[in-house]
């Protein structure tokens, strides 16, 4: 016998063909390149056109406000009070239920649309306090009124 034919499969084979090569990555090869410099993306943000494309943002929001309110105040009485009937009795009876900020933009059926109405958010966030609060409340007078159902149940038996 030959000393090939005495040799286990894929033993005495050099093990480090198995072991991975290094790579630009773990040698810092990318992080020392001109493109990973420190306050690169902190650079990138403050360049005038992130600050332009921040500014045009910013201005069309705000045309986009204006345009809403004139278009509120262009309707009539009787218009006006139904959008404001629809929009309170629907956003309060979604927050009583507990709903998120995306359900409550679905519930309206501007998901994901709506994302963009900050003051949405705002009226979320005070109704969602407001109802949990009340919930709470709501809870610890259950328990009052139940512990005092059980005081006047025991008084109710020492009278008989």
């Amino acid at each position: 016998m030959d000393n090939n034919s005495k040799k286990q499969f894929g033993f005495n084979e050099s093990s480090s063909q198995y072991i991975p090569k290094p790579n630009s990555v773990s040698t810092g090869e990318l992080i020392d390149s001109p493109k990973f410099q420190k306050n690169t993306l902190l650079e990138s943000f403050n360049s005038p056109e992130m600050v332009k494309m921040r500014e045009d943002l910013a201005k069309a929001h705000q045309d986009s406000i204006d345009k809403s309110v004139g278009w509120y105040y262009n309707l009539s009485s009787e218009e006006k009070y139904k959008a404001v009937e629809a929009l309170c009795h629907i956003i309060c009876k979604a927050e009583r239920e507990g709903t998120s900020h995306r359900g409550l933009q679905s519930i309206l059926g501007l998901y994901p649309e709506a994302f963009w109405i900050d003051d949405l958010m705002t009226v979320h966030n005070a109704l969602y306090t407001e109802f949990q609060e009340q919930d709470s409340r709501n809870w610890k007078d259950m328990k009052t009124l139940t512990k005092l159902a059980q005081d006047s149940d025991s008084d109710d038996k020492n009278l008989l």
